[in-house]
């Protein structure tokens, strides 16, 4: 390989090639598209229709990768390359990362050098759930040469849903679940995050599928992608990257930039509501990370809520929040006074920002209890849990209960579109002939998408038609 294809990382959308992230001999990464103007943006800070921050690119794609350092620099070693640069490391592991790009060194996409698809076997997937449980900077299995990658902290990884079983994914094999196995240092965290996933819904927020796995003895949490759909990726990218921030810059984003930006996009209603599940189950990480956007043509939509674990009920942990709501940083500082700051330094209606997040904590703090409750044994975290759940009520103003619209999706003759089974169910190991919930097996295998008839498929409730061009264009509703 020559020096020259070292700084060039080409980005495709399935087969049609973007455009190419240049590394110049300074370290600055810029990116180029091929057709400028012209269908979906890599990412909203990298606009298709004007010039670019100068480190934007640089930043996009290190937002690609996992957050600490340690695991960096394992992946380096682990592929012999030469540092642990974003630009460096995505030519190795760029295949399958989130969102519909693949990155490859090859100007003809990553093809036939991706290698044949490789299955992973009960037993690899529970030595995989294992070594990050016991090592939280173990994310990848080096027999396999994986060519997918991750952002957060936690340690967790990929697998593809096939009819043949479970793979480890490629550039031909998108992966179509993400496992992340629990820590010593947070007990129970993968009932709990699957807990606030179904609260999630219950509330009227779209939400991906999600569930407890558990192979040969291991545990795990594990959920469906929101970004791929019947073996397709749909573009995506979070809220950090498309305000072209770097990864370290994740808690200094206020939610009000956020908002202002997504109201750009007719979003900003919805990420208020996220915003408030957040703060009302005690989610005090949720970050410029962790919020998405869904991109398709020149539209954005919020993408499903994820990441949801109620950090409060882990005592010890830093109970500010990761994004400040007007001045608030606290449970106890969240007040209709803050809400309303925060609408008015993003430039949004008061009484409706006010209105859509008292309605979303108002349904959380009638089922907090009973949704969190199980999962703590030991009496100081139920504690805990009863105490914020007085701070929550507190919060709250009496008077009737404004409930939101729940979200929807096209369907066959306009009706709503159930996607999934329980979570029990539709993960267990058992064959869907053998499935009890209401959906019979009929969702088995098939991924985060149900289908709606007319080419349209629901991910996470939002209604995507696939383009032919690899694009995702957002279907009418």
């Amino acid at each position: 390989m020559t020096d020259s294809a070292t700084n060039e990382l080409h980005a495709f959308f399935a087969d049609a090639h973007v455009g190419v992230f240049h590394r110049r001999p300074d370290g600055i990464v810029l990116f180029e598209y091929d057709q400028p103007g012209k269908g979906t943006p890599l990412s909203l800070s990298l606009p298709r229709d004007r010039p670019h921050q100068p480190d934007a690119a640089g930043a996009w794609l290190d937002g690609l990768l996992p957050d600490r350092p340690v695991v960096r620099e394992r992946w380096a070693r682990e592929r012999g390359l030469p540092d642990a640069e974003p630009f460096t490391l995505l030519t190795a592991y760029g295949e399958d990362v989130a969102g519909a790009v693949s990155l490859t060194t090859r100007p003809d996409g990553p093809g036939p050098s991706s290698g044949p698809s490789i299955y992973a076997s009960d037993d690899d997937i529970a030595a995989r759930i294992a070594a990050i449980r016991r090592e939280s900077s173990s994310w990848i299995d080096p027999r396999v040469k994986p060519r997918m990658s991750l952002a957060g902290a936690q340690g967790k990884f990929t697998l593809a849903r096939t009819p043949a079983g479970w793979g480890w994914p490629t550039w031909a094999m998108p992966s179509t679940h993400i496992l992340k196995p629990p820590s010593d240092e947070y007990k129970q965290v993968e009932q709990l995050e699957h807990a606030s996933l179904t609260l999630a819904r219950a509330v009227g927020l779209a939400a991906p599928e999600s569930g407890v796995l558990t192979v040969l003895g291991e545990r795990t949490f594990i959920v469906e992608r929101f970004d791929r759909a019947d073996g397709r990726r749909l573009h995506a990218e979070d809220m950090n990257q498309a305000l072209g921030r770097s990864t370290d810059d994740k808690y200094k984003v206020p939610a009000a930039r956020v908002a202002r930006l997504l109201a750009e996009h007719g979003q900003d209603r919805e990420f208020v509501r996220q915003l408030a599940f957040n703060a009302a189950i005690g989610n005090a990480d949720a970050h410029a990370k962790n919020y998405s956007v869904l991109l398709a043509g020149d539209q954005a939509r919020l993408a499903p809520i994820y990441d949801t674990v109620p950090t409060v009920l882990y005592p010890g942990h830093d109970e500010r929040y990761a994004m400040s709501i007007g001045n608030a940083r606290h449970p106890a500082g969240l007040t209709e006074r803050n809400w309303r700051a925060l609408a008015a330094d993003a430039g949004l209606d008061g009484d409706q920002v006010w209105e859509d997040a008292q309605a979303v904590m108002r349904q959380v703090a009638e089922r907090y209890e009973d949704t969190y409750g199980e999962h703590l044994p030991d009496a100081h975290r139920q504690r805990v849990m009863r105490d914020h759940s007085r701070k929550l009520r507190k919060a709250i103003p009496t008077g009737n209960p404004v409930t939101p619209a729940m979200p929807t999706a096209p369907g066959r003759d306009g009706a709503r579109v159930r996607r999934g089974c329980t979570a029990d169910c539709y993960y267990s190991t058992s064959p869907a002939s053998t499935c009890t919930c209401a959906c019979g097996g009929e969702h088995h295998g098939k991924g985060n998408a149900g289908a709606t008839g007319a080419g349209v498929q629901v991910v996470g409730g939002q209604a995507f038609i696939p383009a032919a061009s690899g694009d995702s264009q957002p279907a009418d509703d």
